[in-house]
């Protein structure tokens, strides 16, 4: 029973939406890295660059496109890598597109080996994993075609992602043990001189730490725990969401306090596969919300159509006036929500909630919390009273909103 059950888990492909993300972070940790390093491109892997290319090609890789693309060829071969990048993150080509990119990632980071954090040897490893990967499952602007799915590249598929899991496992694990043999983790002082170096640390913030021995001690230590403890602790379902999150805030850390920004970005692209597509399918069903608005405004259903256009499909939108079960009275004055568990919110709180599950509305939440924090409902309120209703068949004029309150 075990062999079979193993045998059809395996020939069922699993961590699609996990899979997806990670693609998408990877590409947009090229295309930040491509644009970091755009207005200095020449100077550090141009043919007369800080690492002349006649010396580079001495020792260079057989997989450096640097050996094989004429020093002329420069500036197509870096809009390649960047173009590249581009079509990684939309999801065309998912599997061809990341063979190129571990070909324009390994190329750059070879042309100058200066410029490397430790990341660049995990991403390139990830990369070649990935290609196994069914990576276009999600997030792709290619359309869905029908895909009959073959057992074997079902297995295929697994056998990538378990090997980018064991891969962050091992890295985590070595590390915690090889630190365990250091005498300045052993004594709890490796954060402080960590922080000594002036390269890679926030200096204010850095001092502050350095002088506060309860925060060494206990990021000293939290560091090897966490590292040595990472993969019985993601096996435990008790245990695995508190090392996920425990992974998130260490390498948000390392990229605030130490700067290493595409180190910690590198680490973290792989996180989405450490939740299940179950897991997230029951994200989404906690995230889904349905908007009440009034049907009967002018403004509000051009203002829902711009929203529809912008979200994720988190928001369903009806007009409260065809919902019965809805306070009309109440609906007629504040739009409302429903989330899946029932809550109703209204007004200032709805359009938080709105902006809060589309990307591209995120910077709208911070002054939305403000207005709410500063003026409750006030602000919305002095907006809705403003709108005009045109009641069906019942004004021949517009109608002001506190006469429309009534039922269709």
């Amino acid at each position: 029973r075990v062999p079979l059950r193993l045998l059809a888990w395996f020939t069922t492909e699993h961590w699609l939406i996990g899979a997806s993300l990670t693609r998408v972070s990877l590409g947009l940790l090229a295309l930040y890295y491509y644009g970091l390093h755009l207005s200095v491109r020449h100077t550090l892997y141009g043919p007369d660059g800080v690492w002349p290319l006649s010396q580079y090609l001495l020792d260079a890789s057989p997989f450096s496109l640097f050996r094989y693309v004429p020093p002329s060829a420069f500036e197509a071969l870096y809009a390649a890598a960047i173009a590249v990048a581009v079509l990684l993150t939309l999801g065309v080509f998912p599997r061809l597109m990341t063979v190129l990119h571990w070909l324009f990632v390994w190329s750059f980071q070879d042309r100058n080996p200066l410029l490397g954090d430790g990341g660049d040897n995990f991403v390139r490893i990830i990369l070649l994993f990935l290609v196994l990967v069914n990576t276009g499952a999600y997030l792709t602007v290619m359309a869905p075609r029908p895909r009959r799915l073959v057992e074997t590249k079902a297995i295929v598929h697994n056998v990538g992602v378990l090997l980018i899991l064991a891969q962050l496992a091992y890295l985590y694990v070595s590390t915690g043990f090889y630190k365990v043999m250091g005498e300045v983790w052993q004594n709890g002082t490796a954060l402080y001189y960590i922080l000594r170096v002036e390269e890679f640390t926030w200096p204010a913030l850095a001092r502050y730490i350095t002088h506060n021995p309860w925060l060494v001690v206990g990021g000293t230590y939290g560091t090897v725990l966490f590292e040595v403890f990472f993969l019985p602790a993601l096996l435990n379902r008790y245990t695995r969401y508190l090392v996920i999150g425990a992974g998130v805030l260490f390498h948000v850390n390392i990229a605030l306090i130490m700067g290493l920004v595409t180190f910690a970005w590198s680490m973290l692209a792989v996180y989405p596969l450490l939740l299940t597509d179950d897991e997230y399918r029951g994200v989404v069903r906690r995230w889904r919300l349905e908007v009440f608005y009034d049907g009967w405004c002018p403004s509000c259903v051009r203002s829902i159509d711009l929203l529809r256009s912008l979200g994720t499909g988190l928001v369903r939108y009806r007009s409260f006036r065809t919902v019965p079960e809805i306070d009309q009275d109440r609906a007629a004055r504040r739009i409302l929500s429903r989330r899946s568990d029932g809550a109703i919110r209204e007004g200032m709180d709805v359009l938080i909630q709105i902006a809060g599950r589309a990307p591209c509305l995120w910077p709208a939440v911070p002054p939305l919390v403000v207005g709410r924090v500063l003026f409750g409902q006030r602000l919305y309120d002095a907006m809705a009273r403003r709108r005009l209703v045109m009641v069906p068949g019942g004004c021949d004029e517009h109608c002001p909103a506190g006469q429309a309150s009534g039922r269709p």
